[in-house]
C-alpha cells in the first residue's frame, strides 16, 4: 500500500503555515458573517466528509451539493456569481494556484505516482479545512453571543 515518505510528510508539515493564512483569507475575503446561515457546523460537516474519503472529488462534490441546495444564497452559495463561498473553497482546494495546489507543489517526489499524490492532496485538503473551521469558530466569538431566535 502506498504511503507518504518522511520527506513528503515534512513538506506537508511545513506547508501548514501557508494553509492557515489561505484559509483565514478565504473566509475574510468572502465576507463570511457568522450567525446568519453559514457557520462552524457547515465547515465541520465538510471536514467530516474529507475525513471519510481519500478522494478530492468526493469533497468537491459535497461542496457543489451544498451550493445547489442553498436556495436562499446565504450559505455555500452566498456571494456574487463566480465568487460564491463554495466556488472559493473549490478554487482553494482544487484549482491551479489555489492553496492546496501551491502546497502540493512543494511536496517532493510526487511526479509519476498518482496514488501518493492523491494521498498528499487529501492530507493538505484536510488541514486546510480544519484551519478554516477553527478560524470560523474565532469569527463566531468576534461576532458576539447569539441573540434569542437564532440571530446575532
Amino acid at each position: 500500500m502506498a504511503s507518504l515518505s518522511p520527506a513528503q510528510r515534512r513538506a506537508i508539515d511545513l506547508a501548514k503555515e501557508g494553509l492557515v493564512v489561505a484559509a483565514e483569507e478565504l473566509l475574510r475575503d468572502a465576507g463570511v458573517a457568522p450567525g446568519r446561515d453559514f457557520g462552524h457546523s457547515q465547515l465541520r460537516n465538510l471536514v467530516a466528509v474529507a475525513t471519510e474519503t481519500e478522494s478530492p472529488a468526493v469533497v468537491l462534490n459535497f461542496i457543489r451539493y451544498q451550493m445547489g441546495r442553498d436556495d436562499k444564497h446565504r450559505n455555500w452559495s452566498q456571494g456574487p456569481e463566480s465568487q460564491r463561498l463554495g466556488d472559493r473553497f473549490i478554487a482553494a482546494l482544487h484549482k491551479e494556484g489555489g492553496a492546496v495546489a501551491t502546497a502540493l507543489a512543494k511536496v517532493p517526489e510526487l511526479e509519476g505516482n498518482a496514488i501518493v499524490q492523491q494521498l498528499a492532496r487529501m492530507e493538505l485538503i484536510r488541514y486546510f479545512l480544519g484551519f478554516a473551521t477553527r478560524y470560523m469558530k474565532y469569527l463566531e466569538l468576534q461576532a458576539g453571543p447569539a441573540r434569542k431566535g437564532g440571530g446575532r
